[in-house]
C-alpha cells in the first residue's frame, strides 16, 4: 500500500472502531470449555454439553486447545502462564468439565490464578461431592465462596445441566458488566474483539485484500496503544474463527487474497447495526460507505 493508501484506511478503520464498534451491542457470551476429549467409543461430557450450549445463540463455545495449537505454532516459547492469561483475556467464561485428569489439573491452575478464578465454573460429577480430596476441599470450595453457582454437580441429564450452566454464563456475564473495570465492548486486541470488529470493516469496504487488513489493524493497534507483539497469534485464529462460524470467506486474485462477508456474515452485521443507540446512524454509515467509494474512484482516475 502507498502513503495514502495506509492513511485512509487508518482513519476509517478508526472511524469504524470509535464510532460504531464501540456503540454495537455484543450479546455474545464466549466460553471457553475445557473438559475430556472424545474417542471412537465414547463422546465426552464436554462434546455432548457443547451441542446443547450452542442451542442458544447467545452463546459462543470455543475449545482452548484449538487456539492454543495455533499459539504454539507461531511461537514455541509460550508457557503455561502466558496461555493462561490468553484464556483470561479473551473469554467471558471459562467452563471447565472434570471428567478427566488433564481438567482436573486445569482446575487447579485456573482457580490458583487471580486473572482467571473470577471466570471459572466447574462441572464435577456428582459422586464427588461428599469426597474429601484436594479437589473439593481446594478449587471447588474456592469458587463456591465466590457464588454457590460456579459449582455444578452433574449426572446423566445433561439438558439440566446446560440450563444450569446457561444461568450461570447470564449471571457471571452480567456480573462482569456491573464491574467498574469493565468495558461494554469487547477491546480489539483480543481474538474475539477482532472477531466482532473484522465484519463491520467487510460490510463497510465489501471486501480488502489480506495484507491491507493486517497492516491496517496493526496500525489500528498502535494508534490505541494496543501492543501488536502477539498481533499474528490473535489474527490466524480470528480468521479460522470467522471461517468455521461461516462469517466470511477468501477469494484468491492473482498473489494477493482478499476477504468477503457470507450472506450469514452480511445478515449478522446488519442485525448488529440495527440495534446501534447511535445518533443519525444512517448518515454515519453512508458517510463512510461514500468515503471508500470516493477513495476508490479517486485511486482509479
Amino acid at each position: 500500500m502507498d502513503t495514502r493508501d495506509i492513511t485512509f484506511h487508518q482513519t476509517t478503520f478508526s472511524k469504524i472502531y470509535n464510532e460504531i464498534y464501540k456503540e454495537t451491542p455484543q450479546n455474545f457470551i464466549d466460553v471457553f470449555l475445557c473438559g475430556g476429549a472424545s474417542s471412537k467409543k465414547t463422546k465426552s461430557v464436554r462434546d455432548k454439553l457443547r451441542i446443547l450450549l450452542e442451542e442458544d445463540n447467545n452463546i459462543r463455545v470455543l475449545y482452548p486447545e484449538d487456539l492454543f495449537i495455533e499459539m504454539l505454532n507461531h511461537d514455541k516459547n509460550y508457557d503455561l502462564l502466558s496461555l493462561e492469561r490468553f484464556l483470561a483475556d479473551n473469554s467471558d467464561i471459562i467452563c471447565i468439565v472434570c471428567e478427566s485428569p488433564g481438567s482436573l489439573v486445569e482446575l487447579g491452575a485456573f482457580t490458583n490464578n487471580d486473572n482467571t478464578v473470577d471466570k471459572v465454573i466447574a462441572l464435577i460429577e456428582k459422586k464427588r461431592k461428599k469426597q474429601k480430596s484436594f479437589i473439593m476441599l481446594g478449587p471447588v470450595k474456592i469458587l463456591r465462596k465466590i457464588n454457590e453457582e460456579r459449582v455444578i454437580f452433574y449426572e446423566d441429564d445433561l439438558k439440566v445441566v446446560s440450563s444450569q450452566l446457561l444461568k450461570a454464563f447470564r449471571n457471571t456475564k452480567r456480573h462482569q458488566l456491573n464491574s467498574a473495570a469493565t468495558s461494554s465492548y469487547k477491546p480489539i486486541n483480543t481474538l474475539i474483539g477482532l472477531h466482532h470488529f473484522i465484519p463491520l470493516i467487510l460490510y463497510f469496504f465489501t471486501k480488502i485484500e489480506s495484507k491491507k487488513l493486517s497492516a491496517s489493524l496493526k496500525r489500528l493497534f498502535e494508534e490505541n496503544d494496543f501492543s501488536v507483539k502477539d498481533f499474528e497469534t490473535m489474527f490466524r485464529p480470528t480468521l479460522k474463527l470467522l471461517y468455521k462460524d461461516k462469517i466470511i470467506y477468501k477469494n484468491k486474485v492473482g498473489n494477493n487474497s482478499e476477504y468477503l462477508l457470507t450472506e450469514i456474515g452480511y445478515q449478522k452485521v446488519i442485525e448488529v447495526l440495527e440495534e446501534t443507540n447511535i445518533k443519525d446512524r444512517n448518515k454515519l454509515y453512508d458517510s463512510i460507505r461514500f468515503s471508500i467509494i470516493n477513495d476508490k474512484y479517486y485511486r482509479s482516475s
